[in-house]
């Protein structure tokens, strides 16, 4: 693509209310980006304005954009944002099969990730039960040791527990978030962002950096997260969840789906009953299972994401607990002072509440500590003094 046109189409695209059919209208009616731009520089947008019905807050930002497509695109270089279209060779080809795709993509860390093989999503509830938070880590921990690539929306709860649980072992993550990159998810995940890209994933949006969540936002979101990948596997999801909507995004472009079965009555698995019953989804059994139905249960132990890092541990000959992540190593150093509750180890660590919950959830698996009611007790090699 002509670099004019390319600069011209992420112009376009990052016009606050442009849409994906706003967009493909425009350049569409004129020809491309560029001259989009300059019809409406010519004050030629106004027949195609009245039959989109398009607003005046965004037949203004559409002037502005087209009198100065540098100041546009100024909080892409000031945020430090790559950018990927269509046409460019990085971009995800199964995203074109997506009904209604994208026609932009900004991002932090490796875009590389979004092509890498084998990836899969991992979604559910913000509020998850402890066991299903505990089950979305160890789901997260053993595709990230395959080698595969964990892909989520970085909300809290069962999303915030998967992206844990793959930088803990070091392992790459995507995360597709529902506004622009000035506000990448909720506050509680800057820390949980900056190592995602450290640990060679991405932090990826199809709005502009200056888009503001909304109610809209999520659910378009949802198809990208779906899109993205081969499979998606539900953990807990009530009825009425983003996650089940992201279930169907999944069934409409014909991914692999994967469900947790969930327990009768309980609201927050509703969602996962209602997806077994109702259609083509396969139950989510155990971390075997979801790597074969994958297709991932064989991979060339190279492609492993960090055969160094943190999988069964053991204490090092300094008594330290070697092989755990950065997370993990903080809350263990506060266990093996004691039981203390979440509020305690987010006060000791000064850790996101996710990011501690999802290290608590992976030294529970490994023998380091136990759940007793609110609290967390030490285990194993703590108790021995490792």
């Amino acid at each position: 693509m002509d670099p004019e046109e390319r600069l011209a189409w992420l112009t376009l695209a990052s016009v606050e209310g442009v849409g994906t059919l706003t967009f493909a209208r425009l350049v569409g009616r004129f020809g491309g980006a560029a001259q989009a731009l300059a019809a409406i520089r010519g004050g030629r947008l106004g027949p195609l304005a009245a039959e989109l019905r398009l607003r005046h807050a965004v037949r203004r930002a559409l002037a502005a954009a087209a009198a100065d497509p540098a100041a546009l695109r100024a909080p892409l270089t000031e945020l430090g944002l790559w950018s990927l279209i269509p046409f460019d060779r990085g971009w995800p080809a199964q995203l074109r099969s997506v009904p209604d795709p994208p026609v932009v993509l900004h991002g932090w860390g490796e875009a590389a990730a979004l092509i890498a093989p084998h990836r899969v999503a991992v979604v559910g509830t913000r509020r998850p039960s402890p066991t299903g938070r505990l089950f979305a880590t160890r789901l997260a921990d053993r595709l990230a040791e395959a080698g595969a690539v964990v892909v989520s929306g970085l909300a809290i709860g069962i999303d915030g527990a998967a992206h844990a649980a793959v930088v803990a072992r070091g392992g790459r993550t995507v995360a597709v978030i529902g506004a622009g990159h000035r506000q990448p998810g909720p506050r509680a995940h800057r820390g949980l962002v900056r190592s995602i890209i450290d640990c060679g994933g991405a932090v990826i949006s199809e709005l502009g950096p200056q888009a503001q969540a909304a109610r809209g936002t999520y659910p378009r979101r949802n198809r990208i997260l779906s899109g993205l990948a081969d499979t998606i596997m539900v953990v807990e999801a009530p009825a009425r969840s983003g996650a089940i909507n992201t279930a169907h995004h999944a069934l409409e472009q014909g991914r692999g789906l994967l469900v947790a079965p969930g327990r009768p009555g309980d609201e927050r698995t509703a969602g996962c009953l209602r997806l077994l019953r109702e259609t083509e989804a396969r139950p989510l059994v155990g971390l075997d299972e979801a790597l074969a139905d994958a297709g991932i249960d064989q991979l060339d132990p190279g492609s492993r994401a960090d055969p160094t890092g943190p999988g069964p541990v053991a204490a090092g000959a300094g008594g330290g607990p070697a092989g755990l992540g950065q997370a993990e190593r903080a809350v263990a150093r506060r266990l093996g002072q004691g039981a203390a509750d979440l509020d305690e180890l987010v006060a000791a660590t000064g850790l996101a509440p996710a990011t501690v919950a999802s290290a608590l959830g992976l030294l529970q698996l490994r023998g380091w500590a136990q759940a007793c009611g609110p609290a967390y007790l030490p285990a194993g090699p703590l108790l021995r003094g490792g």
